[in-house]
């Protein structure tokens, strides 16, 4: 082979290569802004999905097309391919059907990337929504991977799907306090924090009148009701816990609070 001829061929090489190089920013750039663009539109999930597949698809693309450049019989190796894929398929049954249920998640569309959900007795953020499974940011900060088949068949919660929670709190006084008053305080505890909302109104209910496991004495229970923007329930119930607490020891009442979940 003469000098002409090997340096063609390097050049070829190096400009095939080079519609790699080229590509792959594009590709980078193009799933980015259509990655946003379908999450601004549609949800934060569904660009994500657009995104890697605008990504993945076209370097499919253009490595296919590099190979039939450089010679090799790409319709060859293609069939081979879906020959594997077909006996990948039925040896992975389970991803496949992991695969599938992805899908329904995304048609179904039960939460979204950001929201808190319960599965089982995992509880976090969802933080995205793979081919194979779900993953969740426990609120101890764990990475929890959940695969897309088991979050389909089993019991889901989006604990952040609306935008206002209720917290529900028992509270005990003893016998002898005035009810009147006792409503009355608690109401004014919720009304004077800002956190809690008007509407919904909270609800003070007498709930039963009996005894604590560990206590003979007997005692008033009443069930409170107050509803807190989705972002503070996680603190609302606690906060609550405490301005009681402070609100009735001004008087040396001493009462019991528990959350009701």
């Amino acid at each position: 082979m003469d000098f002409d001829s090997c340096f063609n061929a390097y050049v070829g090489i190096a400009l095939r290569m080079s519609m790699l190089l080229i590509a792959l920013p594009i590709l980078s750039y193009l799933s980015k802004f259509l990655q946003i663009a379908c999450s601004q539109r549609f949800s934060q999930h569904i660009g994500v999905l657009v995104g890697h597949f605008i990504f993945y698809g076209g370097l499919a693309f253009v490595t296919v097309n590099i190979l039939h450049e450089f010679g090799f019989n790409v319709t060859a190796l293609l069939g081979a391919a879906g020959v594997i894929g077909v006996a990948i398929g039925f040896a992975s049954q389970t991803s496949v059907s992991n695969i599938i249920s992805g899908f329904f998640l995304l048609l179904e569309h039960p939460f979204s990337i950001g929201d808190m959900i319960k599965s089982g007795d995992v509880v976090g953020i969802a933080e995205s929504i793979d081919l194979l499974a779900v993953r969740v940011r426990t609120l101890d900060n764990k990475l929890v991977r959940i695969p897309n088949e088991i979050v389909l068949k089993h019991s889901l919660v989006n604990l952040t799907y609306y935008p206002v929670k209720r917290i529900d709190l028992l509270v005990s006084v003893t016998y002898a306090s005035a009810t009147d008053s006792i409503v009355f305080r608690i109401n004014n505890t919720i009304t004077k924090n800002k956190i809690f909302l008007t509407n919904p109104a909270p609800i003070i209910l007498m709930n039963k009148i009996g005894q604590l496991d560990y206590d003979p004495q007997i005692r008033m229970f009443f069930s409170v009701r107050t509803w807190v923007a989705k972002e503070k329930f996680s603190s609302g119930a606690s906060a609550l816990i405490e301005q009681l607490k402070n609100e009735f020891d001004t008087d040396g009442i001493i009462i019991t609070v528990a959350q009701v979940n």
